[in-house]
């Protein structure tokens, strides 16, 4: 089983789609994967299930992360609308509540760790939808992960949220001994009718290459189509008319996936 946080500090680069997007791409090339939504928000468990706020699956990532509750996790995971991938949902608000309590809790950045260790043999990828802060509940998340992939835009502040997860990694192996590894940097939402976004990639690109770093795949464009499939749980590769792109976006993330093993 490889697990694989998927971050940045910054809102809004599209963390979501991408994990959804190699979840679906795991399902084309025939293995098990388990999407963990680490987000208060919940939008992979939205898309992925159907179930809402207001309609949340019956048992959470956050009763499995409260020590009082003491879930084991196959009690919590359930199947999404796609054969092959499961999701353990977040939880929602109570995510945030059971963080509030975990912090100052004895190995509380052991938690996620902890609650992977019995389905270790369960599924091939295990990708963690994580949110956009370096809190307790994401170093966790970063604590359990084999590697990273950082999903950035073009734009100076998702760079600079690239840089604030660099120092993350870093406090990991300083203070807790973990030498996490980055898998790579996924480039998302380019608007290529922007001289900007133009700009912010070459500079990605010269900046990543001096730090050794991998841009995994093709950058993904801005794209309704992309943004429309993963509201309603669907792969590129289910969208109901494909074309080239649909198709060449599809094997995009396949190739992503492949780099986090």
């Amino acid at each position: 089983m490889t697990v694989t946080a998927v971050v940045n500090l910054k809102g809004g680069v599209g963390k979501t789609t991408v994990t959804n997007g190699l979840a679906h791409a795991a399902a084309v090339l025939g293995r098990s994967c388990l999407v963990v939504d680490n987000d208060s928000q919940g939008n992979s468990t939205m898309h992925l299930t159907g179930h809402t706020k207001e309609n949340p699956p019956e048992h959470s990532f956050a009763d499995v992360l409260d020590r009082d509750v003491k879930l084991p996790i196959e009690d919590a995971i359930i199947p999404t609308k796609r054969p092959g991938i499961h999701i353990l949902p977040s939880g929602f608000s109570e995510l945030q509540s059971v963080q509030d309590v975990l912090v100052g809790k004895p190995g509380g950045e052991m938690a996620v760790q902890r609650a992977l260790k019995s389905i270790r043999d369960s599924y091939e990828h295990v990708l963690i939808d994580c949110r956009p802060a370096i809190d307790l509940i994401t170093r966790s998340a970063m604590y359990a992960a084999d590697n990273v992939v950082v999903v950035v835009q073009p734009e100076p502040d998702a760079i600079e949220g690239f840089d604030s997860i660099q120092l993350a990694i870093s406090d990991l192996a300083e203070f807790m001994d973990k030498d996490l590894k980055i898998a790579g940097i996924v480039v998302n939402q380019v608007d290529g009718r922007r001289n900007d976004h133009a700009k912010s990639l070459a500079y990605l690109r010269e900046y990543v290459k001096a730090s050794d770093i991998e841009i995994l795949g093709d950058p993904i464009p801005m794209l309704t189509d992309i943004s429309k499939l993963t509201n309603v749980g669907m792969g590129l590769d289910q969208h109901p008319k494909p074309t080239a792109k649909s198709r060449n976006l599809a094997e995009n993330f396949a190739t992503i996936l492949k780099a986090t093993r």
